[in-house]
């Protein structure tokens, strides 16, 4: 009830200007499903009882392994991807990195994170759908690079990073950006990953 709750003002609100909602911490199919049953229900409601509302895009946070792994069915369901790279790579290395004692552990240049990502940015692309990144990554200036080669749609960052990341795309060619993501995706740890990002930093 309370997520309807929510819904409802949503769309009431959406009626004043343009809204996408997103959801997080998915990791089936069938919550997005459900989701978007609980959408309909809210619509008809408003329909019903005569209150104006525009239809929203739904989108996802791409946070957990679960989604990483079925990223091409989920994204057959919503109109978008973000992917949230802070969780992501805790969940993905199974560290907390607020513990002092493990988050050394903590790392987006880990070779299994970089994969995450490009799994879910392929996956976006292919079924025609946008995907952003939230997160540290996204204003990461080494890993810039990879994610333009991966193919990534749109980079949120805070406003203090906006003119130093906007910048750093500028600064590589999409052939370029593949060079380097080609050798990274070759490489075995996290290390051998950061040593090589940071000697092509630009």
């Amino acid at each position: 009830e309370i997520f309807k709750t929510q819904l409802r003002a949503i769309y009431r609100a959406s009626y004043y200007g343009t809204i996408s909602i997103m959801f997080p911490m998915i990791i089936s199919v069938k919550e997005v499903k459900r989701i978007k049953e609980i959408v309909a229900e809210v619509k008809a409601e408003l329909t019903a009882e005569g209150i104006p509302f525009k239809d929203c895009e739904l989108g996802i946070m791409i946070e957990t392994p679960a989604a990483v792994m079925i990223s091409d069915l989920l994204a057959e369901e919503v109109d978008f991807f973000s992917i949230g790279t802070n969780d992501l790579t805790q969940y993905t290395m199974a560290v907390d990195r607020g513990n002092a004692k493990v988050a050394y552990l903590y790392s987006s240049y880990n070779p299994a994170v970089l994969r995450s990502m490009k799994n879910i940015i392929e996956a976006a692309n292919a079924a025609g759908i946008m995907v952003g990144m939230c997160g540290e990554a996204a204003a990461d200036p080494l890993l810039i690079p990879l994610l333009i080669s991966f193919g990534l749609g749109e980079f949120s960052v805070s406003a203090t990073s906006v003119l130093a990341t906007r910048g750093t795309i500028a600064k590589w060619s999409r052939a370029e950006a593949d060079e380097l993501a080609a050798k990274a995706l070759s490489l075995a740890t996290e290390t051998e990953v950061a040593e090589l990002l940071k000697a092509n930093a630009r």
